[in-house]
């Protein structure tokens, strides 16, 4: 009889567990089908996020940090305002431009005095001090930033509009902001002809920025946003041993994406660092190409292979886009310029979503035997 009371009681317990675990899962599933409901899609979360459409000729707020040294007129970012030896003290302020909305993607062509739905234009520069550059970008609307860093051989206004281009073409509802090293050389003829001595000079300007760059990444990642730094060729020089020397003095992910272009940048040093650039991103992309020409050039006047051309990488993700940018027989270009094309800007855009790279639009395995990871389609 005692052993039926048992029996009974525990059936009992078992129907009332039963019934309250039941009653659980009927809870559970009408608050997932309530989430999933409630849950954005992705159309909308994209829609959301970008406010602005960039479907009309525009004039955009493109923010620089330079060390060039002021050399024309203040009030302007065009006419070799800013030249090409460091200024001990950097330049802050913004430069209004006017991007076409005609504008062939990656051309940069400007010119005040024709159409400005065809033609790239400078409206004018905003000068500011470093509190009040930081006070502008942690005001912004958008909690995101991109950075840009150009390469050897680039203008003070070749770089502005540039970065505006990139702004523009990638529909980024952040702020941008354009670190300007003094990177070119004399419009002159001499200046022209003589590259290795340019390549020699920017190379050593290069180096002299890496602690005011690495002072300016600390200041805008102390404003809580979200940073995604874009690099292009010797651009590297400046920016990778600031990231590294940040790393190691304790500083972590202070970056969200960090998108190499064609780096010009010693392969066995970027190995060296490579650790301290890693704690440094939540994601590093590289994009490379075996047929960048100045890469190959680079590598002969260095001596050693460049980062750009083809290796792979430990925890980077590294693209090789000659397929999609590649000079035939060394004609039509040096296919070292391919950062700020259609292609290349579609990957970067989904890059910055935060799209995983072998689930991005055109992208491929590539070989067990190649340098690179994946490979961006034609």
């Amino acid at each position: 009889m005692q052993n039926r009371f048992h029996f009974f009681r525990s059936q009992v317990s078992f129907q009332n567990l039963s019934k309250r675990f039941s009653f659980f899962i009927l809870l559970l599933i009408v608050f997932l089908n309530g989430f999933v409901s409630c849950t954005p899609k992705i159309g909308e979360q994209i829609n959301k996020r970008i406010l602005d459409p960039f479907d009309e000729t525009k004039n955009l707020n493109v923010h620089f940090v330079t060390t060039r040294r002021e050399m024309g007129a203040k009030d302007k970012c065009e006419g070799n305002s800013f030249g090409f030896i460091t200024d001990i003290n950097p330049h802050y302020g913004i430069c209004i431009v006017n991007v076409p909305a005609k504008h062939i993607i990656g051309d940069i062509s400007q010119d005040n005095s024709q159409d400005k739905h065809s033609f790239f234009q400078f409206k004018g520069r905003v000068n500011t001090e470093d509190k009040e550059f930081l006070s502008k970008i942690k005001s912004s609307a958008s909690e995101e930033v991109l950075v840009f860093v150009h390469g050897f051989n680039v203008n003070f206004d070749e770089a502005v509009l540039r970065a505006g281009q990139i702004k523009y073409d990638l529909k980024f509802p952040g702020e941008v902001i354009v670190y300007s090293w003094p990177a070119g050389a004399d419009s002159g003829l001499l200046g022209q002809v003589m590259v290795k001595s340019t390549y020699d000079l920017n190379f050593t300007e290069a180096k002299i920025n890496r602690e005011p760059f690495a002072n300016f990444l600390n200041g805008i990642t102390s404003l809580g946003k979200k940073i995604h730094l874009v690099v292009h060729s010797m651009g590297h020089q400046v920016v990778l041993p600031s990231l590294a020397s940040l790393s190691k003095s304790g500083k972590s992910k202070f970056l969200q994406e960090l998108i190499l272009n064609a780096p010009d940048f010693d392969k066995n040093e970027f190995e060296l660092i490579l650790s301290d650039l890693k704690k440094s991103a939540d994601r590093i992309t590289l994009y490379c190409s075996p047929g960048d020409n100045a890469l190959i050039a680079s590598q002969k006047v260095n001596g050693a292979p460049r980062a750009g051309m083809c290796f792979k990488y430990s925890g980077v993700d590294v693209i090789n886009v000659n397929e999609v940018d590649d000079p035939v027989l060394g004609v039509g270009g040096l296919g070292h310029g391919y950062y700020s094309s259609r292609p290349i800007l579609t990957d970067i855009y989904q890059v910055i979503l935060g799209v995983s790279v072998e689930k991005r639009l055109f992208i491929r395995k590539s070989g067990p035997k190649n340098g690179e990871n994946f490979v961006l389609r034609k």
